[in-house]
């Protein structure tokens, strides 16, 4: 047994496969919307020809999912099991996390003496800049190393997403034990008493400016994922091409609209009835299965995470280091063929080792 316990962590397929390739749809999204703001004014993609620069709308996909996986993992759950549970998440979490923000440290420290005034020719945003002035107090140092007491910071800055992933994942087994337990109608108020406070808090409170209200608005989007993987099964009915096409439409909602939907709750309300109808589809429309099941989804589906994580570091090197010398589209090819690289590497030399790690450390503890 203790053999077996130590053999390496194989990426082997599992009956949700394909929502493994939809989250690395989603990761190349936010790459894409991050390519555009480079040099472009954020709201000026929202048009249904760059449909595939929808990177906040992925981040919204990354909550119902991670509510639907989780829900998954969690299905035996017993609540004694909650501090493994908790060192599973750490250790799939904070170890590409921790390379990826100490490599754009290291790299920001090193290229500071390569900021060429050329770059001021190529219409970079604001956004772009953020990196480069990035301060390096104690606030920040202690931001980076817990992830818990901010929402993200500028040296890496989609770690926003995982302050509400960690934090949510905490709670998340609790949850699941109560809604496992509870009567369906208890959790269908439940869950529209989060979505009540969320309005109340968009409209009285500072509900995306306070990241403690914002905790309680996302984890709208988990239980969401929640209830899909209860009752998924039930509601196949509505699995079908038509319904395919309303959730990518929904989901894609302010960009077929040219950007009129002006409020952003209702906008990310939307995009999460689209993303559950488009997971919906991935778990039991076979067609679209097996157009998720091409290879290069399901690999950008394992490679995701690194991908989502190192994409940035590596544009802003890039920008740094070459737009003197060449052009914007050429560092953004290389940035997405070097970060491909990157997170494959990610993916196979340190998320499954870090994986292997602690089930062999639990397995052993609990002989």
């Amino acid at each position: 047994m203790l053999k077996l316990a130590m053999q390496p962590v194989k990426a082997t397929p599992h009956k949700f496969a394909a929502l493994d390739s939809l989250r690395g749809i989603a990761a190349l999204m936010v790459i894409f919307q991050h390519f555009w703001e480079m040099n472009h004014p954020s709201d000026d993609r929202l048009r249904p020809w760059l449909f595939f620069c929808a990177g906040h709308e992925a981040v919204i996909f990354f909550f119902v999912l991670s509510g639907f996986v989780l829900s998954n993992q969690l299905r035996n759950f017993k609540f004694p099991e909650y501090g493994q549970f908790v060192l599973k998440r750490f250790f799939r979490i904070y170890p590409a996390y921790y390379v990826a923000i100490i490599s754009s440290a290291l790299l920001l420290i090193w290229i500071k003496a390569y900021f060429p005034s050329t770059l001021d020719g190529h219409g970079l945003t604001e956004w772009f800049y953020i990196w480069s002035q990035t301060a390096f107090d104690k606030t920040m140092l202690w931001g980076s190393l817990s992830i818990i007491s901010h929402e993200g910071n500028s040296l890496d800055v989609v770690t926003w997403s995982l302050f509400y992933e960690v934090w949510l994942s905490l709670a998340f087994p609790l949850l699941v034990l109560a809604f496992w337990r509870w009567h369906q109608l208890i959790n269908w108020l439940s869950l529209c008493l989060l979505a009540w406070l969320s309005f109340y808090w968009w409209k009285n409170g500072d509900l995306l400016g306070n990241p403690w209200q914002s905790l309680v608005y996302y984890s709208w989007y988990f239980l969401l994922g929640l209830l899909l993987f209860r009752h998924h099964e039930r509601i196949k009915f509505l699995v079908n091409p038509w319904f395919l096409i309303l959730g990518c439409g929904l989901y894609f909602s302010n960009y077929l609209l040219f950007g009129k939907i002006s409020s952003r709750l209702l906008h990310e309300v939307i995009i999460a009835l689209g993303s559950s109808l488009i997971l919906l589809s991935g778990l039991h429309n076979k067609g679209f299965k097996w157009l998720l099941n091409w290879l290069p989804f399901r690999f950008y589906g394992k490679i995701s995470y690194s991908l989502y994580l190192f994409h940035l570091p590596v544009l802003y090197a890039l920008s740094y280091l070459f737009l003197a010398n060449y052009s914007l589209e050429l560092v953004k090819i290389s940035t997405l063929i070097l970060t491909t690289l990157l997170a494959a590497a990610g993916y196979y030399w340190l998320e499954l080792p870090s994986i292997n790690a602690i089930k062999s450390i639990l397995h052993k503890s609990s002989r």
